[in-house]
């Protein structure tokens, strides 16, 4: 869980002069979120300042955003909306989508199928998706396949277009990428295939480096805007 900050008094000046407003305006975003609703307010509201992320966004001169943001491992994903991408992402809950939901759920988001993808553990709806997405889903769902199929499906370029609430819809494709690794931990690395959202496929040797590291090309899942569907704003 990060800490943004380790205490109050430990605030520079520039940061310290905007503490009372960044108090007042963190109860005023989450109030014209929740209303009354204590279980709303449970969810958002973070009553340790130190390890909020809007909180800290207030006490560096920045505006809330007219919406909350996705959110990343829980936290308020602000560069999703205000950086240009594509943004990387890994942990994607593939294996719960079109399955049906337990009858309380249900309930609760008025469909009996999943409709959602888990990007970073935050459900995004569903827009559509191609022929080469429905052919990994179909054989994920299937629960039978081994590492050839998900290098060949990868590599079929699948794309998922996705929406968080009335954001803009952002496009969930398929793009390699580089990252560096010790030649002690390579075996495993080269290994390392998450069955559920797939990273890693595709991984191969590009060089090894001078101190002794090895640079690996692999699959990697990018999220950028879909300029051409937004449908929220």
């Amino acid at each position: 869980m990060p800490t943004f900050f380790q205490s109050k008094d430990l605030l520079p000046p520039e940061l310290l002069a905007r503490w009372d407003h960044a108090v007042a305006e963190y109860d005023r975003v989450l109030q014209g979120i929740c209303g009354d609703s204590a279980a709303c307010r449970l969810f958002y509201y973070n009553q340790i300042r130190e390890k909020s992320a809007l909180f800290w966004r207030l006490l560096n001169g920045k505006d809330p955003l007219p919406m909350p943001p996705p959110t990343r491992y829980a936290y308020p994903w602000y560069g999703i909306i205000e950086e240009p991408g594509p943004h990387q992402v890994g942990s994607i809950g593939f294996h719960a989508y079109g399955k049906p939901l337990g009858q309380q759920l249900a309930e609760i988001r008025g469909t009996d199928i999943e409709d959602l993808l888990f990007i970073e553990q935050c459900g995004w709806k569903v827009l559509s998706r191609n022929a080469a997405a429905q052919d990994m889903l179909e054989t994920l769902q299937g629960g039978q396949f081994t590492l050839e199929d998900q290098n060949r499906l990868m590599a079929a370029g699948p794309e998922w277009v996705v929406q968080y609430r009335a954001w803009p819809a952002y496009r969930l494709f398929v793009q390699r990428y580089r990252r560096q690794t010790l030649p002690r931990f390579l075996e495993d690395t080269l290994d390392l295939v998450d069955k559920r959202s797939w990273a890693w496929t595709n991984t191969v040797v590009i060089r090894e480096q001078d101190n002794g590291g090895i640079e690996l090309e692999s699959d990697g899942w990018f999220l950028e805007k879909e300029e051409s569907c937004c449908t929220g704003s």
